[in-house]
């Protein structure tokens, strides 16, 4: 049987699996991976991190449920390359749409994920927050707060 931990990753990791974009889903909590490529270029993709935080006791019983709260990073990552206004290329503030109405909006307030009788609700709108560049992607970052009592 996993544990609640486990439980909890997974009903994250089935949500964010079914995010309408068909870009790879790279989660970066575990081992390390390669960026995805197209022809042997950067592709588009989304880069996922869960961070659990403190379990909370919101009630004095022995046998009452604790809160685990949680911060789930999605962050929408797009080859510099492709970012522009040129042909075959995708304005920023396309990019930027696509991280609100695809990602962001993937997990609405009070969305329920579960897995083997844990669940997980999403505690109010996502974020998206400005875009930011390294050597090789725009990157637009997204932040789901998540709760769950066990």
């Amino acid at each position: 049987m996993p544990t609640i931990e486990t439980k909890i990753m997974q009903a994250i990791k089935a949500r964010v699996a079914t995010i309408p974009l068909s870009y790879d889903k790279l989660w970066t909590d575990g081992e390390p991976a390669s960026p995805p490529t197209t022809g042997g270029q950067p592709a588009p993709y989304v880069e996922c991190h869960f961070e659990p935080n403190r379990n909370v006791r919101r009630f004095t019983g022995a046998k009452e449920a604790s809160e685990r709260p949680g911060l789930l990073l999605l962050t929408l990552c797009w080859p510099i390359a492709k970012v522009g206004a040129g042909s075959g290329k995708t304005h920023q503030d396309a990019i930027r749409e696509m991280a609100a109405s695809k990602v962001a909006a993937h997990f609405g307030t009070d969305n329920l994920l579960s897995f083997q009788g844990a669940r997980v609700r999403v505690t109010n709108l996502p974020d998206v927050l400005g875009s930011y560049r390294d050597d090789a992607y725009l990157r637009v970052p997204c932040t789901v707060t998540l709760q769950a009592f066990t």
